[in-house]
């Protein structure tokens, strides 16, 4: 009944182990067939707290009984947006919406109608979803408006090539690269966007002093500087990546943890950023965006992260203690992989040979075994341990992944790593 299988494209590459969920606690999977699993996936990083948080659950089920949806305000945006701007350095206001992608593509919308400007600065590898304006595949390339649908390559069938030719998209922490394109094109940028760590293709950091460069240019040349935090906001710190590093962009764009699980996102920013939305001169909509059953979610979720002052702590030694435990499964069967790790994001992937340089996208793209991997994770998967088949999406690690849990799922890679 379901077209391929899945209602998600990033699903399709489990099919050749097919894995059917019945429930879910904790970090633990149970399956149709009775089989329980580990899951490192999590849902693609929204469970900080585990499957099933009572906190958070309880919470949503009152709301049911006093209605969920009204498309009218509430109080609970109020009680949202103000938990989001205590949090995270860079915001103020914030609208909600119901995905990342809608959100890029409304933050995005604003920051060109904010600048009258049409150029938009994307980074190789980095996902903001799958709009037409921002998904994109090939390498880099200074594409500007007045490109040809040549000089860019849409990420999927049936875009349209031209929604992409105001973009320019750059390799990551290329340093140059950016100063070139804001020195040839810096009056024409509306906006900058990223994910402040690259978490799509491996979990490679901003590297030193570039976080900083991207604010220096932008500012210099008028430019709004955009944060996509859908996956590092309340993950690799209380306030985002934006916190761990010490740059605040004008524009975040939070999802994920921010909801502990329910569909919902939000982009926000600093007055000056904001400033068409609060007037209504600038156009964002959506029937189901700021539901009241998904907002009762994020204050629920995002109130119980604030009253632990531990938790990034603990987090943090969790993800160090899993990262040391994998190398040494990895070196005991003398296989080459990729393994680093920003707070309780880690990237595992198995490699045809070391790399030079784990920070090159291209280069570890290159050396990925994902023929490989995928043997290696169907394998993990009939042992109880759930990862993701794609080598270069991350493992995420949760309050409910304690050192024994730990300690069981990297039993379990060892002997899939073993049969492999």
């Amino acid at each position: 009944m379901i077209a391929g299988g899945v209602s998600s494209s990033l699903r399709a590459a489990a099919i050749p182990v097919p894995l059917v969920v019945r429930s879910a606690e904790g970090c633990f999977l149970r399956d149709v067939e009775d089989g329980e699993l580990i899951d490192v996936n999590m849902g693609y990083g929204p469970h900080i707290f585990g499957y099933a948080d009572h906190d958070v659950l309880g919470a949503v089920a009152d709301q049911f009984t006093k209605g969920h949806m009204t498309g009218l305000p509430h109080e609970l945006d109020f009680e949202a947006g103000r938990l989001i701007a205590d949090l995270v350095p860079g915001v103020d206001m914030v609208r909600f919406a119901n995905s990342g992608t809608e959100a890029v593509a409304s933050t995005l919308r604003l920051a060109r109608a904010t600048t009258g400007r049409p150029l938009v600065v994307t980074f190789e590898a980095h996902y903001h979803g799958w709009s037409e304006t921002v998904l994109r595949a090939g390498k880099s390339t200074l594409a500007t408006a007045g490109s040809t649908p040549s000089d860019v390559v849409p990420g999927a069938p049936g875009m349209i090539p031209e929604a992409l030719a105001h973009t320019a998209q750059l390799p990551w922490n290329d340093a140059d690269a950016v100063r070139r394109l804001f020195a040839r094109d810096g009056d024409r940028i509306a906006a900058v966007i990223l994910e402040p760590v690259l978490v799509n293709a491996g979990v490679i950091p901003p590297a030193p002093g570039f976080l900083e460069l991207l604010r220096e240019l932008t500012l210099a040349n008028g430019a709004m500087l955009v944060f996509d935090e859908v996956i590092t906001g309340f993950r690799v710190a209380r306030g985002g990546a934006q916190e761990r590093y010490g740059v605040e962009p004008d524009l975040t764009v939070l999802s994920k943890v921010m909801g502990g699980g329910f569909p919902v996102a939000a982009f926000g920013g600093r007055a000056h950023a904001m400033r068409m939305l609060a007037r209504n001169d600038a156009y964002h909509a959506g029937v189901y965006a700021g539901n009241h059953a998904a907002l009762r979610a994020v204050v629920a979720n995002l109130t119980k992260i604030r009253s632990l002052p531990e938790l990034y702590d603990e987090l943090e030694a969790v993800g160090a203690y899993a990262q040391d435990s994998l190398n040494e499964v990895f070196a005991t069967e003398r296989r080459s992989v990729h393994i680093t790790r920003v707070g309780s994001l880690l990237s595992v992937a198995l490699l045809k040979s070391p790399v030079d340089d784990p920070g090159d996208v291209r280069s570890l793209a290159a050396a990925v075994d994902s023929s490989g991997h995928r043997k290696l994770q169907m394998l993990a998967q009939k042992e109880g341990l759930y990862f993701h088949p794609n080598a270069l999406e991350p493992w995420f690690l949760s309050t409910a992944h304690t050192r024994d849990v730990v300690d069981k799922a990297t039993g379990a890679l060892r002997r899939a790593l073993a049969a492999l």
